[in-house]
C-alpha cells in the first residue's frame, strides 16, 4: 500500500520534470528561429539595397542622356563640340560606360566617344538581323528611352544599350526621326562600380538575366542555400534580377550563444525545481518510516545526506549558468509582466545604464516609463508581434541613471506559464551602428571634391521641394550655373588648379545661400545648381549677382578667357508648381536659359522667359 501511494508522485513529478524541459526545448527553438530570421533580414536588406542602388544609378544615366535629348529636339540638333561637351561630361560622372555615340536616322554611326578602346565600333550600322533592332524600332515609334538585354559588343565583351530616340522638327512643327543618342554599358565595370561599398568579405553576388548568369563574384565560402534573389526594373526591361548570397564568416559574425545559454539555464532550473520536490516528497516519506524503526531513521539520514549533496551540485551548476551569462555583453532579463517582477538580469542589464541591481528592478516595477519610454506600447507591440508571428526585434531607447538616452535593440519572446506571461527580453546597444548608418547616408549625399549636395540628393530635393512648395502655393526657383571654358582651364593650368577652383566655386555658392532650405549642389563636371524655394524672380536674381560679384573678387586667373578671368554662366528659371507642370519641367527651362546666357557671350544670367520664337530658344 505504501509502494503504491510513493510512485504517482513520482510520475507526476516526472511529468513536471518533462514539461519544463519541453519549455525550455521550445524556447531555444525559438530563439534559433529568431536568429535565422535576422540573418534572412539581412540578406534580404543588402539585396534591396543593392538592386534599388544598381536602378538608381542607371536612372540618374538614363536622365543624364535625356537631357542631351531634350536639348536636341528643342534647340535643333547640336553643334558637334556641344555634343562632344555634354558626352564628356556623361562619361567622367558614370566610369561603367563602353561609350556614348550618335547613330543617324540611317542608322550608321555618326559620333562616337570616346573614340580609344571603340575603334571596331566606328563604321557600325544598325541592320534588321542585329539582336537590337526590334527594340531599337520600338523606341523610334514611341519616342521613349529603351534599354536593351545583354548582348556581345563589337568592341568585345557584353554590354547593354540604352536607346534615346532624337527628333527634330520640320517648317510645318512635324518630328522627323534624327537617329538614336545610345549609351552603351559594358556588365563587367557596370557591376565592379555598384559593388564598390558592399563588404565582399559578406556576401557573394550573380547579375541573372532570364535566370541565366551574367555577372557573378563567388566568396569561397558563399552559403548558396541562403540566397536572396530581387528583380531589377531597368526602365522598360524586367529581365535581370540580383540575387545575393551570405558566407559562412557573415553567419558566424550573426551567430551569438543566447539560445544555449537560455537552454541551459532553463533545463539547469528545471532540473533544481524538480530536485527539490523529490526532497520534499522524500522527506514527507521518511516522516512516516521514523515510528516503524531506529534502523530506517538512519537509512533515511542518510539518504537525505545523499539528496542534499546532489541538491548542492545543482546548485553550484547553477550559479555557473547565471555567472555565463553575467560574462556576455548583452542584456538579458525576464519579468512577470503583470507585477513587472523581475525574475533575473544580468550585470550587463544595469550596470551598462548606471544602475544597481536593486534600482533597476524597482524601477521595471514602480515606474517603467522612467526606465524604458513607450514601456507599455512596446508590451502591446510585443504581444501583437508575437502573435502575429512577425519579426520581435524592436528598436527603443534606454534611460541611463545620468539621464541621457542609449538606442537599444530589443529580441522579446513572451512565455505563459499557467495564468502567468513572463517576458524574456535581450537587449543590445546599437548606437555605433545607427551613428555609422547616420554618417554613410549623409556621405552618400555630398560631393567628395567641393563638400556641396550630389546630383542624387538634388533630384530628391527638387521632387521634395515641388510637392511642399504646390501644397503651400508658393514659387521655386532654379539656377543652373557652368564655369566658362572650364576644359580650356584644366588644359592650360592643370587638373589640379581645376580643382581648386571648383571648390572654390563650390564655397562661393554655399556662402550665397540666404534663406533655410536654400541648397546649392554639384550639378555634374563643371556644372551646379541651386534650388531656392519660396523665391521670386528678383530674389533668383538677386542671388545671381551675389555670386557673380563673389566669383568676380576672386580673380581667379583663366588665361583662356577673353576677360583673363574665371566665369559663370547662369541659367534662372521660375515656377509654380501647380497644375501638370513637372519639376524636369523647371530644369530643362534652366538648362535652355543657360544655353543661352553661354551663346549671348558668357559672364552673364539669362532669365528663361515662356515667349518663345519658332525655333524653341528662350528669348530676352
Amino acid at each position: 500500500m505504501r509502494v503504491r501511494s510513493v510512485w504517482p508522485a513520482r510520475v507526476a513529478l516526472a511529468l513536471v520534470f518533462l514539461a519544463l524541459n519541453l519549455a525550455s526545448l521550445m524556447l531555444w527553438h525559438q530563439l534559433k528561429q529568431d536568429q535565422q530570421e535576422r540573418v534572412d533580414e539581412r540578406v534580404s536588406y543588402e539585396a534591396h539595397s543593392l538592386a534599388r542602388q544598381l536602378e538608381s544609378t542607371l536612372h540618374t544615366e538614363v536622365e543624364s542622356l535625356g537631357r542631351i535629348a531634350r536639348l536636341w529636339n528643342s534647340l535643333g540638333r547640336l553643334p558637334r563640340d556641344s555634343w562632344e561637351h555634354e558626352a564628356e561630361l556623361a562619361l567622367a560622372d558614370f566610369p561603367a560606360y563602353q561609350s556614348v555615340q550618335w547613330v543617324g536616322a540611317d542608322l550608321q554611326m555618326r559620333w562616337l566617344l570616346p573614340l580609344l578602346g571603340n575603334e571596331a565600333a566606328v563604321n557600325f550600322r544598325l541592320t534588321p538581323d542585329h539582336p537590337n533592332y526590334p527594340l531599337a524600332m520600338q523606341a523610334r515609334v514611341s519616342g521613349e528611352q529603351r534599354f536593351s538585354n545583354s548582348f556581345p559588343l563589337v568592341q568585345g565583351g557584353r554590354g547593354f544599350i540604352l536607346y534615346t530616340p532624337l527628333y527634330l522638327q520640320d517648317v510645318q512643327g512635324r518630328k522627323q526621326f534624327d537617329g538614336f543618342l545610345q549609351g552603351v554599358f559594358r556588365v563587367e565595370p557596370l557591376m565592379d562600380e555598384l559593388l564598390s561599398q558592399l563588404d565582399r568579405g559578406s556576401f557573394g553576388v550573380r547579375l541573372l538575366e532570364n535566370d541565366q548568369s551574367l555577372y557573378s563574384y563567388e566568396h569561397p565560402d558563399t552559403q548558396p542555400q541562403m540566397s536572396r534573389e530581387v528583380e531589377l526594373h531597368l526602365l522598360n526591361n524586367d529581365t535581370f534580377s540580383l540575387q545575393l548570397s551570405p558566407t559562412a564568416t557573415l553567419l558566424r559574425n550573426l551567430d551569438t550563444p543566447l539560445p544555449e545559454v537560455v537552454l541551459g539555464s532553463g533545463l539547469a532550473i528545471s532540473l533544481l525545481l524538480v530536485a527539490a520536490l523529490a526532497l520534499a516528497l522524500e522527506n514527507a516519506r521518511r516522516a512516516g518510516a521514523m515510528q516503524q524503526a531506529n534502523i530506517l531513521l538512519q537509512e533515511e539520514a542518510d539518504l537525505r545526506e545523499e539528496t542534499e549533496r546532489r541538491l548542492r551540485d545543482s546548485s553550484e551548476r547553477l550559479q555557473l549558468v547565471l555567472d555565463l551569462t553575467d560574462s556576455s555583453h548583452d542584456s538579458l532579463f525576464i519579468f512577470d509582466t503583470s507585477s513587472r517582477e523581475v525574475l533575473h538580469m544580468n550585470q550587463a542589464t544595469y550596470a551598462g545604464l548606471g544602475y544597481r541591481a536593486e534600482h533597476f528592478a524597482r524601477l521595471l516595477r514602480d515606474n517603467p516609463e522612467q526606465l524604458l519610454p513607450g514601456f507599455h506600447t512596446w508590451l502591446e507591440e510585443a504581444r501583437t508581434a508575437q502573435g502575429d508571428n512577425q519579426s520581435r526585434i524592436f528598436q527603443r531607447e534606454l534611460c541611463r541613471r545620468d539621464g541621457s538616452r542609449q538606442p537599444a535593440e530589443i529580441n522579446t519572446q513572451l512565455v505563459q506559464l499557467g495564468e502567468r506571461e513572463y517576458l524574456i527580453a535581450v537587449s543590445r546597444d546599437n548606437s555605433e551602428r545607427l551613428a555609422l548608418e547616420a554618417r554613410l547616408q549623409r556621405l552618400s549625399q555630398l560631393d567628395g571634391l567641393t563638400g556641396l549636395y550630389n546630383r542624387r540628393f538634388f533630384d530628391q530635393q527638387l521632387q521634395s521641394e515641388w510637392r511642399r512648395l504646390r501644397r503651400i502655393g508658393a514659387p521655386l526657383t532654379l539656377l543652373m550655373l557652368d564655369i566658362d571654358h572650364f576644359k580650356a582651364f584644366n588644359d592650360s593650368l592643370g587638373h589640379l588648379a581645376g580643382d581648386d577652383a571648383l571648390r572654390q566655386v563650390g564655397e562661393i555658392l554655399q556662402s550665397s545661400l540666404q534663406r533655410e532650405g536654400d541648397v546649392a549642389c554639384r550639378y555634374g563636371g563643371e556644372e551646379f545648381a541651386m534650388i531656392l524655394a519660396n523665391t521670386a524672380q528678383d530674389g533668383g536674381e538677386h542671388v545671381a549677382r551675389r555670386v557673380h560679384d563673389l566669383v568676380a573678387e576672386l580673380a581667379i586667373a583663366h588665361p583662356a578667357s577673353p576677360v583673363g578671368r574665371l566665369t559663370l554662366s547662369i541659367g534662372l528659371a521660375v515656377a509654380e508648381p501647380v497644375g501638370e507642370e513637372q519639376p524636369w519641367d523647371l530644369v530643362a527651362r534652366s538648362d535652355r536659359a543657360l544655353y543661352e546666357a553661354k551663346h549671348q557671350g558668357r559672364n552673364r544670367t539669362h532669365v528663361w522667359n515662356p515667349d518663345q520664337t519658332g525655333n524653341g530658344k528662350p528669348r530676352v
